[in-house]
């Protein structure tokens, strides 16, 4: 039998699935400090539940569904949530809650784009306050920081606004949502195929050049220039043109003002967002790369669960992307700092003492289980970069001590355990 993997999937290396926890613990750490809670939520949800208008069509295609047709893979952990708050309303808002785990889509895979991939998600719920945006917002920017991303963009703009920029040039009322569809495409196909779909839509082709032409103005605009250009073309959309320059003000104070920029052909092309958007990116030889964190503010979404209309926001990394931007360089490919490898026999039982102290001092111990001679010992230490060798023999034992080698400089030292707990500490 020819052994293989389900297209999109993939397995983690010891190494790897290091790397992949240390991000995933930074993450958490970020969201645990501005106060978010964990909740956890089941893999399968009812496909009534995924299907409630809540994606858009383009995306319901994606759901995995399971033989039965009534329950799918999650998507993401915003619907999820949607439903795990109108179970919940005893809950006190706002509610600050974040979820690590794995989603799932029917997609295409290519670079950066998989089948099954691991998610982490923020959200606010009942807060309709700007500053609920930076909330989401910061922590990202904050794990992206402690984990060595710093050559990032924060991309904002509003659906509000979007919406109203549509109308202004010609897009019918009641095609808003799929144009939108259509614009969050514009990165992936030509302006020429943009302006064939805005017309099947029921927008002309002169209209649709004008809108393309003025959202693509603001590419090379400076924040301030852009809001003075919305403000002069759609002032029927002030209120919510005001909401997004606020959002920019909260994360200038927040120390994020020169990463973000105002990106008026950003869409987001999920169905449930009604107002702030945001994508955070990064390039690789000058090539922008997938998204690696997005998000946005969702007013309407509880509703179709609850019937309760309440706020929501909310932010998510793409972890599985994040993994491939940091897994370039060399990895690990253990956790432990020493190994105790024990000559002969009857030094056995003093290396598991020996272990068994280092390792409830906190340090992370591999112990020998094999009959190796000790030269194909710390062949396998080096193998598996591990820094130092406990290495315990009939003199070691008899003076009861261990003999510490650094396994890069080969330098040892003849310490008692005390001695070796602070040295494999330092």
């Amino acid at each position: 039998m020819e052994l293989s993997l389900p297209r999109g999937t993939r397995d983690y290396s010891p190494g790897e699935a290091i790397l992949l926890n240390h991000i995933t613990n930074a993450i958490e750490e970020s969201f645990k400090r501005f106060g978010f809670h964990p909740i956890s939520t089941p893999g399968i949800e009812l496909l009534k539940t995924l299907n409630a208008k809540a994606y858009g069509e383009d995306a319901k295609k994606e759901i995995y569904v399971i033989e039965g047709n009534e329950e799918g893979l999650r998507y993401d952990f915003t619907v999820p949530l949607a439903r795990f708050m109108a179970m919940n309303r005893d809950i006190p808002l706002p509610f600050k809650r974040y979820q690590i785990g794995r989603v799932w889509r029917m997609d295409e895979p290519q670079k950066m784009r998989s089948r099954e991939f691991i998610q982490a998600d923020i959200d606010i719920i009942g807060s309709s306050e700007p500053i609920s945006d930076a909330e989401v917002i910061s922590p990202i920017a904050m794990a992206f920081e402690e984990l060595g991303i710093s050559e990032y963009t924060i991309l904002i703009n509003s659906r509000a606004v979007l919406d109203a920029l549509l109308g202004k040039f010609g897009v019918p009322q009641d095609k808003h949502i799929e144009a939108i569809r259509v614009i969050d495409k514009l990165a992936k196909i030509t302006r020429e195929e943009i302006i064939r779909m805005l017309a099947s839509l029921g927008t002309s082709k002169e209209s649709s050049e004008s809108l393309l032409d003025f959202i693509g103005s603001g590419s090379d605009a400076n924040n301030s220039e852009t809001f003075e250009k919305l403000k002069s073309k759609i002032p029927e959309a002030s209120a919510e043109i005001l909401k997004l320059e606020s959002l920019f003000g909260i994360l200038e104070a927040y120390g994020l003002g020169k990463k973000a920029k105002l990106d008026i052909s950003l869409a987001r092309g999920l169905d449930y967002y009604t107002a702030g958007v945001w994508e955070f990116i990064t390039y690789e030889n000058g090539q922008r790369l997938p998204t690696i964190a997005s998000g946005g503010r969702y007013d309407n979404l509880l509703e179709m669960y609850s019937k309760n209309s309440i706020p929501a926001v909310g932010s998510a990394i793409g972890v599985t992307r994040v993994f491939e931007l940091l897994s370039k360089g060399e990895l690990l490919k253990t956790h432990s700092k020493v190994h105790v490898a024990y000559i002969k026999e009857e030094n056995q039982a003093y290396a598991m003492e020996v272990a068994s102290a280092l390792r409830k001092a906190g340090i992370y111990v591999d112990l020998g289980v094999t009959k190796r001679p000790l030269s194909k010992q710390l062949e396998y230490v080096n193998s598996m970069r591990i820094r130092y060798a406990a290495i315990i023999g009939n003199q070691e034992r008899s003076a009861n001590k261990i003999r510490i080698r650094d396994m890069i400089s080969g330098d040892e030292d003849l310490l008692t355990v005390e001695e070796s707990i602070t040295k494999l500490k330092g």
